[in-house]
């Protein structure tokens, strides 16, 4: 065998190690999904149950829900934010564009919450610019595990790509891993809302401002903190299997677009009426107010004034 089967055999081996990797992580989240449905009251998406909070001429704005895909080129993936935005104004397909919507920005399949889509090309270049210069303003509601020990934390910690084959293009790392690529710096602002007990054992209600905007971000963040958030199947190694659902919201979405100024907010969906939940809040630091919002965005700057 001379150096370029060699190389050759390399390349092979290693594009079957990473197909097999996929396979596996498809397998891992096919099977979370099907116990989560079985313990718990995880009731897979339908093509219905699109959640409008915001309709104008120039932005829609909905309430995503949990394990959805924003979009898919699988056939198999019947439900997605796509189909359904398809179904309800079917007069907006754009057949031009990838996958038919303007999609401002994106949410993990996990993760539910406020998303705007844009109704026109110029309303799209509006709000881009807003994501450019930094002028939205995005706020989550995150339930972690353990008690987070600060009312307010600014996490500095850059973000690369996980480079382990089995980990590629589905996690995300920090340079405490030493198996992190190319970093880009990431800031996450928390505070922290309840302290309590989530399904009997000590868990934190916390409200998060996404200073810049990586990839999973506020997942990665909270997981290096110490405080993984509750559900989250990725980033617990697999092995947070028995919450219906992974407790990460988007609550806030504002930003002074051109057409319109834009500020929509949910309800909380994480409180102790919903049985799903398990949540028992013992101790309440900060009620989701306007106050709350504030002291998140001015950060340090808010106990100065």
């Amino acid at each position: 065998m001379d150096w370029s089967d060699a190389v050759r055999a390399y390349i092979l081996e290693g594009m079957v190690h990473l197909a097999w990797f996929r396979i596996k992580e498809k397998i891992a989240k096919k099977v979370c999904q099907i116990i989560r449905q079985k313990i718990g009251v995880n009731v897979p998406p339908s093509i219905h149950d699109l959640e409008v909070v915001h309709h104008s001429p120039h932005y829609i704005i909905i309430n995503k829900r949990y394990d959805i895909l924003i979009n898919s080129n699988s056939a198999a993936d019947e439900v997605t934010v796509q189909t359904q935005l398809r179904r309800r104004f079917p007069d907006l397909v754009n057949p031009k564009l990838g996958h038919e919507f303007m999609f401002a920005h994106r949410l993990d399949f996990a993760t539910s919450g406020l998303m705007c889509i844009s109704v026109h090309k110029k309303a799209a270049g509006a709000v881009t610019k807003c994501f450019v210069h930094k002028r939205v303003d995005k706020y989550y509601l995150a339930l972690v595990r353990g008690h987070v020990s600060k009312e307010m934390l600014d996490i500095y910690l850059p973000i690369g790509d996980d480079l382990r084959p089995e980990w590629r293009d589905v996690k995300m790392a920090t340079p405490l891993s030493r198996h992190v690529g190319r970093c880009k710096p990431a800031h996450t602002r928390l505070l922290v809302l309840q302290k309590g007990l989530y399904d009997d054992y000590p868990a934190t209600k916390l409200l998060l401002k996404p200073i810049t905007g990586r990839r999973h971000q506020l997942r990665v963040h909270l997981s290096e903190s110490g405080h993984t958030i509750v559900g989250d199947f990725t980033y617990s190694n697999r092995r947070d299997l028995s919450p219906y659902r992974m407790f990460l919201h988007a609550v806030r979405l504002a930003f002074p677009s051109e057409y319109e100024q834009v500020d929509v907010r949910t309800k909380d969906p994480f409180t102790e009426d919903d049985r799903r939940n398990k949540w028992i809040p013992v101790e309440t630091l900060n009620e989701l107010t306007d106050d709350a919002y504030l002291k998140l965005k001015m950060g340090k700057k808010w106990y100065k004034r």
